[in-house]
């Protein structure tokens, strides 16, 4: 995913929690990386889209790599070259 993008998508993440539509700039009580965290370990469960990419990512290489057979597969083949 572009930076742009995953730059565009945490400022629409933190406007929902700190701005809530006012025109004025709000404090970020809590930091955004404690937001991200997991619920059991204190924070909101927020995903970190820029860390879910790389995940989805990775998940597509690896089945690229590994798995014999598949729609996408075929199409990525056909495509690209296999």
């Amino acid at each position: 995913m572009p930076t742009n993008v995953v730059k565009k998508v945490k400022r629409i993440q933190k406007r929902f929690f700190w701005d809530w539509g006012s025109k004025n700039r709000k404090i970020a009580w809590v930091a955004w990386d404690k937001v991200c965290e997991l619920k059991d370990k204190g924070g909101l469960g927020v995903i970190d889209i820029r860390k879910f990419n790389l995940a989805l990512m990775g998940k597509w290489i690896w089945r690229l790599k590994y798995e014999k057979k598949g729609l996408w597969k075929d199409i990525l083949d056909f495509k690209y070259g296999g």
